[in-house]
């Protein structure tokens, strides 16, 4: 009869010390957790210092070709004497970006419109150019990037990187023609936007050239 109040005793000492267990291991995974987020894990925000308005324009610029480029390309920096596993310095850049090319309205003068007989309208438009030459951030990033042993990674690498993939988005849609392809996109939207206002006929003139389009 006396073992009953022992074991009884003995099983709550058990069951007391394996709730006090229980509470040790959920607190310490709940500071676990904690140390890692708050000591272990790297933590970004953003500090906006100011933001100001600089300038504000009328726009006139019609849009009238779009191109959308990639470009891949490495930066690296080396030294003459030293092995490239010592102090080079090499970023490898994927960039994606849009061209947008169009003509400019503002620069479109009176003696560049003129009545023709017969009810018709001819125009000069102005030449195209290249509005917008950005690299989308969403879709570019670093490949891969190798410093050497003995050097700090140059910060402002990557900037460079990016700078050179914008010229290269730009000047490849230049060879790829946008320009041309704008300035013909121009005269359409043009010559349809003219005959809503009841010009039967409307003929472009070439800036640099004497042959004239008919649209």
């Amino acid at each position: 009869m006396q073992r009953r109040p022992l074991i009884l005793i003995l099983t709550g000492v058990a069951l007391v010390m394996l709730s006090v267990g229980l509470t040790a291991w959920l607190v310490w995974r709940a500071a676990k957790r904690t140390l890692v987020e708050q000591v272990l894990t790297p933590h970004e925000r953003v500090v906006d210092l100011t933001t100001l308005v600089t300038q504000v324009r009328e726009l006139n610029r019609l849009e009238t070709a779009s191109m959308r480029v990639i470009h891949l390309g490495t930066v690296k920096q080396t030294y003459k004497l030293i092995p490239d596993s010592l102090a080079a310095d090499e970023i490898t850049f994927l960039a994606t970006g849009d061209v947008i090319a169009g003509i400019d309205l503002s620069r479109l003068r009176p003696e560049d419109v003129w009545r023709e007989p017969g009810g018709g309208i001819a125009m000069r438009l102005p030449p195209p150019q290249i509005l917008v030459s950005r690299v989308d951030n969403r879709e570019s990033r670093v490949l891969n990037r190798k410093t050497g042993m003995l050097r700090r990674a140059d910060v402002d690498l990557e900037t460079r990187a990016r700078q050179h993939a914008e010229e290269n988005i730009r000047a490849e849609a230049l060879r790829k023609g946008i320009l041309p392809m704008a300035s013909g996109n121009a005269e359409k939207k043009m010559a349809e936007f003219l005959r809503t206002l009841g010009f039967s006929h409307v003929r472009f003139v070439s800036s640099t050239s004497s042959l004239p389009s008919q649209r």
